[in-house]
């Protein structure tokens, strides 16, 4: 079997990688939330892990992927070797990210107009590792918009490599327009350019990205493709995950902790990072939203905001701010 089909049905349902957003305690903690879900780290440039040793060398919330950037084919395996050795699960390209530091170190989005360097890039992690890879690119970049710019680069990378999976936000990136922030959300949406790529490609894994926010919308596009990512509004409402496994991968239905329950069962592994030094607003940053629609819910997340970041904060943060939420 094609090591990159072993993951298939994990990509049903992925959350995003998120820059400064989804580390290892955001990765442990909507990992509580779902069992199936497959969790991307955050974005991670090859020099930022060459020159930190130790970056990867984290207990794993597998499924997990790690999502790497560059265009160093020497940088991208050492990566891909560090990557496999600890663990992760599946490596995945950046090719989507239209930053200034993408630009000038010739990888996210860029990558797009260099499809036979990511070819080699391809090539050469496959033949290093066993891991599956995938891709994270956008519709087009710049001018090049059109739907034959997409399905080009889509052909040449899985005809000549064994990436299969294709993880595609369906927005055109406006590097000479456009701020990445303002990329993540004012291009226009096309998702019937993605679905078309799913049908000239019926054997490509290919899952879809952008403007998704309800387990409702993602079952819909589920119709039109093989996955599904979210990432904003898992983020800032992470109870979201709590239906996925049932609902996305019919997992079947199991008495779950209430969002109650599931706050005090995340108490230990918060006291053991705090025994080792890491702030507590670390992890509680990535809660904010755990309680959100109920009652007491902005009275939680401004306690939370305002005591957390405090010095020799503890436990007892948490347990204060319990007392805003009535469910």
């Amino acid at each position: 079997m094609n090591p990159n089909f072993i993951f298939h049905n994990q990509n049903r349902f992925c959350v995003a990688p998120m820059l400064s957003y989804t580390d290892e305690f955001c990765n442990y903690f909507h990992r509580k939330l779902t069992k199936k879900s497959i969790l991307y780290t955050e974005m991670m440039t090859t020099k930022y892990i060459l020159n930190k040793k130790n970056i990867l060398k984290k207990k794993l919330c597998n499924p997990i992927a790690i999502q790497i950037a560059g265009s160093n084919i020497v940088e991208l395996v050492k990566c891909a070797k560090i990557s496999y050795n600890q663990g992760y699960h599946e490596i995945n390209l950046n090719i989507g990210c239209p930053s200034k530091s993408a630009k000038a170190g010739m990888f996210g989005v860029f990558l797009m107009q260099h499809s036979t360097l990511v070819i080699q890039i391809v090539k050469a992690i496959n033949n290093s590792i066993p891991t599956p890879i995938s891709i994270k690119t956008r519709i087009g970049i710049n001018h090049k918009d059109n739907y034959s710019f997409l399905s080009d680069f889509i052909h040449k990378i899985s005809t000549n490599t064994l990436c299969k999976t294709f993880i595609i936000h369906a927005r055109n990136a406006f590097t000479n327009i456009y701020s990445p922030k303002k990329n993540r959300s004012l291009p226009t949406l096309k998702y019937n350019i993605v679905y078309r790529i799913k049908q000239e490609f019926p054997h490509l894994n290919i899952v879809i990205n952008g403007g998704i926010t309800t387990i409702k919308e993602s079952i819909s596009h589920l119709k039109k493709v093989d996955g599904v990512m979210l990432g904003q509004e898992v983020y800032k409402n992470p109870s979201l995950l709590r239906k996925v496994d049932e609902k996305i991968f019919k997992y079947p239905k199991k008495q779950k902790l209430n969002n109650v329950q599931l706050l005090y069962s995340m108490f230990p592994y918060i006291n053991k990072q705090i025994t080792n030094g890491i702030p507590i607003y670390k992890i509680t940053r990535h809660m904010l939203g755990l309680f959100k629609g109920e009652k007491g819910y902005k009275q939680w997340k401004k306690y939370l905001m305002q005591e957390s970041y405090k010095k020799n904060a503890n436990i007892n943060v948490l347990e204060k701010a319990m007392k805003f939420i009535h469910i």
